[in-house]
């Protein structure tokens, strides 16, 4: 039976990293809709990112402080501010251009066990035994079916925002071995993340980028600073670094392939997309592939 009291440092809780991962799914569902809901707004995806690394850079400040890991090196900290960083955020925004919520959810979230699983081969020379290679291929899957009921292979522009989404996981996929390859704790990662994405990119955006805060309504505004920067730039933080440090990252990147799912769901009374019946076979496909990784870890 799972317990969480008296953990130590180097012990690890299996229940608290389900139940972290699934709280950041819930984050990220909610960042996929939202970061759509920026796309259709006057806002550019610069101010977007502007706005969500400015606001979580300022309120972790004192962070910033009292936790620099100085331990790291430049190389190491700027590998790991980009993984959740303006790069992914910015692949991710502009492949909202493109490709509606239901292609974000999937290739964001569904290649993201792929992704990790691959890193992981060549990074940390992890090889993942049949019953986890099965529970990806069902993963993708059941991503693939939630994409392509409505909209089919390929439809429109889609393809580029697909291939903007896989670049931003990839990004993500990088970051979550090398947190716990570098041994990072939640007060470092707090204490930079923020801080360097938003001394390095906001003064690019203001000076160079295309900007348009001025034709945004305020709730547009609103929307993508409070949410887009304590959700997933400091809750996500939090609940990323539990769930990587007590399930591990492959797990924890396949409970994420549930994203496409909540995105879907939340899409029906928020963006008004009521989800095929292909996209429900997929999702019940996506947390099958979920239970057999938790049973292969």
């Amino acid at each position: 039976m799972f317990k969480f009291t008296s953990l130590g440092q180097d012990e690890v809780s299996p229940a608290l990293g389900i139940i972290s991962a699934l709280l950041i799914a819930g984050l990220w569902s909610g960042f996929i809709v939202v970061s759509r809901m920026g796309a259709q707004s006057p806002l550019s995806v610069y101010d977007m990112a502007a706005l969500r690394f400015g606001f979580a850079g300022l309120v972790l400040l004192p962070a910033t402080f009292m936790w620099w890991p100085i331990r790291l090196k430049i190389w190491q900290i700027l590998i790991l501010a980009a993984g959740t960083g303006v790069p992914y955020a910015l692949f991710a925004y502009a492949g909202f251009l493109f490709a509606p919520v239901s292609h974000g959810g999937v290739f964001i979230n569904g290649a993201l066990p792929v992704f990790t699983t691959i890193v992981g081969m060549v990074w940390m020379k992890s090889y993942p035994n049949t019953r986890t290679w099965i529970a990806i291929a069902i993963i993708l899957l059941g991503c693939g079916l939630t994409a392509f009921a409505k909209d089919g292979f390929g439809g429109g522009d889609s393809w580029m925002g697909d291939l903007l989404f896989m670049a931003a996981a990839l990004t993500m996929a990088v970051y979550m071995p090398a947190t716990k390859i570098w041994k990072l704790t939640m007060k470092e990662l707090m204490s930079f993340v923020p801080f360097v994405n938003a001394i390095l990119f906001l003064p690019i955006w203001y000076l160079f980028l295309p900007s348009h805060l001025e034709e945004a309504e305020t709730s547009d505004i609103l929307l993508q600073m409070l949410y887009q920067g304590l959700g997933p730039s400091i809750l996500g933080l939090v609940f990323f670094f539990l769930a990587i440090k007590h399930l591990g990252a492959t797990p924890t990147a396949a409970i994420l392939a549930l994203v496409p799912s909540i995105a879907a769901l939340l899409g029906i009374p928020l963006l008004g997309d009521i989800p095929h019946i292909y996209e429900w076979v997929g999702m019940g496909l996506v947390t099958l592939g979920i239970w057999i990784t938790l049973r292969a870890k």
